[in-house]
């Protein structure tokens, strides 16, 4: 996640070392020698005068205040399609003359974003490792399946007099405090300090003033880290949970994140003139009468979140969420079946593609830019899901994509372009679309895997994206 201080939230994207170790060599440059460095940097695009976005993303609440309805990662409401036809000659054309100029594995999948064919493929069918981008199949998914409405509960209850439990509903946003999550400029998701206060009232009225406090996190099942993922990206994602608060953000490395969301809440209650015997500890809501309960934001903005954030908690916790509406165990398992069912069913899978996780961080996903550009033209026909498309990051504006294109040659894909990110090791991905201008909107899938290890690979996707921007591409 970016643009947050706090060290887990702060990394939802891999950094590597040989991409550290370019931006320690570039600052050395610019420090040094920037006559000889700036010029070279900037035809990589890396690097642009004065380095500031076009669009300031502090003024995208201003340009567009709807944050409930369209989320923090939209400066217009997103673009429905045009009538306007792709010409693949043009496309053709335009990915000629953008080549890749570093070594690996290329995929891409260019389409008109209203539906139809594919105007251009470059091993399109090709299941390769999506990183990030795997994020798009989700949201589409758990739209499909839970609606954007949805929401989940957490709520307390009361199954013996005195005796209080927190219940996890499965909510990946639950804050601590009203500000404590680093967006709450653009979204504000419930809190427990609001929690305690419904309960303490609630109590208060039965004229109870003591309790006892269990929490009940028994709604996912199975391993809270996957096997697929490496200790050290551990910093990348919490461990996965029905109860978590802030993420997790301060409690790094713990196998479960419950505990402290219950003496969090405890606390909270104190706060309020409850008094709390004892430490929280596990317990059964089973048959309890509910005394508070508080909704999560709506799937809608969680999506949005998901997305313009990357954020890896939410897609695992959102994944689990999705296991949960096709009745089967909350668990990555049971997630990344119903995940696979609920492609198939929507048209979005073909041989070879493999789930391995909800937020792309597994090494062992596999998709195809072709039916990643299937999901978004599925994502432009329905109205259900358009939080995909209105989630998108904005080039050199929002989310993951606010410090790119930022070079003179991208210049065309500023606030137009709408894309997900995707980086593991020498894995590069960018998914989205663009109006063009001609007014024609394009779909793009683009994917790169076995890339180098010691050079920043995104030139080519940002200038492949900023290119379809600027295309007359209309038929």
């Amino acid at each position: 996640m970016a643009s947050n201080a706090r060290p887990r939230p702060n990394a939802h994207r891999r950094t590597w070392p040989g991409w550290l170790a370019w931006l320690v060599v570039v600052a050395l440059l610019v420090a040094s020698a920037w006559y000889a460095s700036g010029p070279l940097a900037r035809d990589q695009g890396w690097l642009v005068d004065g380095g500031s976005p076009t669009v300031d993303p502090a003024v995208i609440t201003e340009l567009h205040p709807q944050t409930e309805v369209l989320g923090a990662g939209v400066i217009d409401p997103p673009p429905t399609p045009h009538p306007s036809r792709v010409d693949p000659a043009r496309v053709e054309q335009l990915m000629a003359d953008n080549q890749p100029d570093l070594p690996g594995l290329y995929s891409a999948a260019i389409a008109d974003l209203a539906g139809g064919p594919l105007a251009y493929d470059q091993d399109a069918s090709a299941a390769v490792v999506p990183a990030s981008t795997m994020k798009v199949m989700l949201a589409v998914a758990v739209l499909d399946a839970l609606g954007p409405q949805h929401t989940f509960t957490t709520s307390v209850v009361m199954p013996s007099p005195a005796t209080i439990v927190l219940v996890g509903g499965g909510d990946p946003l639950l804050a601590s405090t009203p500000t404590s999550y680093p967006f709450a400029d653009t979204v504000a998701p419930p809190s427990t300090e609001e929690l305690a206060a419904r309960t303490a009232a609630a109590l208060t009225a039965q004229g109870i003033t003591e309790v006892s406090l269990g929490y009940d996190d028994s709604l996912f099942a199975g391993p809270v880290w996957h096997p697929d993922w490496p200790e050290a990206d551990r910093q990348f994602v919490a461990p996965i949970s029905a109860l978590v608060v802030d993420e997790a953000a301060d409690q790094p490395g713990v196998e479960s994140a419950s505990p402290a969301a219950a003496a969090t809440f405890a606390e909270q209650l104190r706060a309020n003139g409850i008094k709390v015997v004892g430490q929280p500890s596990v317990a059964s809501a089973a048959g309890g009468e509910q005394v508070a309960a508080i909704d999560s934001l709506p799937v809608s903005l969680l999506v949005q979140e998901l997305l313009v954030h990357s954020n890896n908690f939410i897609a695992e916790m959102l994944l689990r969420q999705l296991a949960l509406a096709d009745d089967r165990p909350a668990s990555f398992d049971g997630g990344t079946s119903a995940l696979t069912a609920r492609l198939t069913t929507l048209g979005l899978w073909t041989d070879g593609q493999l789930i391995a996780d909800g937020s792309g961080l597994s090494m062992n996903n596999r998709l195809t830019t072709g039916e990643l550009v299937a999901a978004l033209q599925l994502a432009a026909g329905r109205d259900d899901l358009a939080a995909v498309l209105a989630g998108m990051p904005v080039a050199k504006a929002t989310g993951t994509l606010a410090n790119r294109f930022m070079d003179a040659r991208s210049e065309p894909a500023r606030g137009q372009v709408r894309a997900k990110t995707g980086t593991l090791d020498q894995v590069s991905g960018l998914a989205g679309y663009t109006p063009t201008a001609d007014g024609t909107l394009l779909a793009f899938a683009l994917l790169g895997n076995e890339l180098p290890r010691d050079q920043d690979v995104r030139g080519w996707f940002d200038h492949v994206a900023a290119a379809l921007a600027g295309c007359d591409c209309a038929a």
